[in-house]
């Protein structure tokens, strides 16, 4: 390593990113939890489904198909890798979301506010747990480079992996310091993609005549994750990226904004109200 070091500016977007790691799930708990009094077991119930079916199901199976090289394989096909991860994440989250609200949340069904505080919490512990491991591992590094301390992390690597190391290292000192916060910009459509899934799957299992509202949920998250993931493994232009995301992000809250309109029975909520704001 030279003598180089990390901006300062690049460890302010950093902590930014941290900042809002906690600030979007809990400023979410608590819009939903004054406006609305709704409940706190349907913000649990998300961050536990996201956790059990994202995290750890998922991330089985990601295990199984991609181990031994094949990951390699799919990203050198990047719209084969977009597919994939678009079936994937929405198979396992719509999934998720359809047990929890038939099964944990079932004797909520006279409340549609579970919906969303359900949502908030599923797409804010996805916020938390995305920016808050990337931003502190930045950070981490960030500091042992600016001081001098990066022989603790490669002293015991080798090979690929010391390349690697030292790839992430290159990368924190040459990134424009503001793509280390570009990260909050991308949860902001990601969290509203969540509640208005939530709201979608929500109502296909109360009404039984809405049941098309699951599938439909499905091919929208596969819809997005597939095109951003494919552009992602393209390395496509971050702008693009997050253009997709936001397109994709209005159409489906234009859609929940409907479903939501129609269904709404409880909590004073008209039907002429909008509450995925």
């Amino acid at each position: 390593m030279t003598n180089q070091t990390v901006p300062a500016l690049s460890l302010v977007a950093m902590g930014i990113s941290l900042i809002f790691a906690v600030l979007i799930p809990v400023g979410l708990f608590i819009f939903y939890r004054k406006k609305y009094d709704a409940k706190i077991k349907p913000f649990v119930t998300g961050c536990a489904v996201f956790a059990i079916f994202a995290l750890v199901l998922e991330g089985i199976f990601h295990a199984i198909i991609l181990g031994g090289g094949r990951a390699e394989a799919f990203m050198a096909k990047p719209v084969l890798y977009g597919l994939y991860g678009g079936f994937m994440a929405g198979l396992f989250e719509e999934t998720g979301r359809f047990i929890a609200f038939k099964t944990v949340l079932k004797n909520s069904q006279d409340d549609d506010t579970t919906a969303l505080m359900y949502g908030a919490g599923h797409g804010g512990f996805e916020a938390f747990y995305l920016l808050f491991s990337v931003a502190i591992t930045n950070i981490v590094f960030s500091v042992m480079i600016n001081t001098g301390n990066t022989e603790l992390l490669t002293k015991t690597l080798s090979g690929a992996a010391l390349e690697k190391m030292e790839e992430t290292f290159t990368t924190l000192l040459t990134t424009n310091p503001l793509m280390f916060a570009a990260g909050v910009i991308e949860r902001i459509p990601a969290v509203a993609l969540h509640i208005s899934f939530s709201v979608l799957v929500w109502f296909a299992v109360k009404n039984k005549d809405k049941w098309y509202l699951y599938p439909l949920a499905f091919i929208l998250h596969f819809a997005v994750d597939a095109v951003v993931g494919s552009l992602s493994a393209m390395k496509a232009n971050v702008v693009l990226m997050e253009a997709m995301c936001y397109a994709f992000a209005v159409l489906t809250v234009l859609i929940a904004v409907f479903v939501w309109k129609k269904q709404t029975v409880k909590k004073g909520i008209t039907s002429t109200e909008s509450v995925i704001e």
